[in-house]
């Protein structure tokens, strides 16, 4: 071999060298095009994420209201079939206002044992559903303090054979009340119940 041999297999080595490298690594534009697609897809998965979590949170709140109305409703209709009669309530109000344009914010019945329960709201701000029983002469809350309750009303009819017809309606909220809070669901419940003295 030759000098001249040497130095061109030497140049074409090289040269091969060089095209190998170039073609194996990245170019700098690549890299921000694949940088830029990879945020913007961690963009769109975050905010899908935050969407999901914030929607299930208020899913939450809402079902948790209206468990706490339903079983609230529940147990006033209880309270109201199985008593005796209405009676005067603990202020001394009417037993039966027999006006729909003006319902009433309590209404006081006498049990099968003969003891008075009276429903109400207790206390008044921010209060709960409360039945005071004059049995234990103390009250039991029907709604939980996680909720605040307002617009208790019972609608107290007259009807025929010594029968009455109660209407119970009332808003639980749980949050701010504003639009804006995320944590926030107000709901309203309403029952009817037809009562017969005894």
């Amino acid at each position: 071999m030759n000098i001249k041999n040497i130095i061109n297999q030497h140049k074409n080595s090289k040269e091969k060298s060089c095209k190998q490298n170039q073609q194996a690594g990245f170019t700098l534009i690549e890299l921000l095009i694949v940088s830029t697609i990879t945020v913007m897809v961690m963009m769109t998965v975050t905010a899908m994420l935050l969407t999901f979590i914030i929607t299930s949170k208020k899913s939450s709140i809402k079902q948790k209201v209206n468990n706490e109305g339903n079983n609230a409703l529940s147990k006033i209709e209880f309270v109201l079939r199985n008593s005796q009669k209405l009676v005067a309530g603990l202020d001394g109000s009417t037993i039966c206002s027999n006006d729909a344009e003006t319902p009433m914010t309590d209404i006081a019945i006498q049990g099968l044992d003969g003891y008075v329960t009276t429903l109400q709201t207790y206390p008044l701000e921010n209060g709960q559903i409360a039945s005071y029983s004059s049995a234990i002469n103390d009250y039991y809350y029907i709604t939980s303090d996680e909720t605040t309750l307002s617009n208790l009303q019972f609608t107290c009819l007259t009807g025929e054979e010594n029968s009455y017809y109660v209407g119970v309606s009332f808003d639980l909220k749980i949050g701010s009340g504003l639009s804006s809070d995320k944590e926030t669901a107000i709901e309203n419940f309403q029952t009817g119940i037809t009562l017969r003295n005894h």
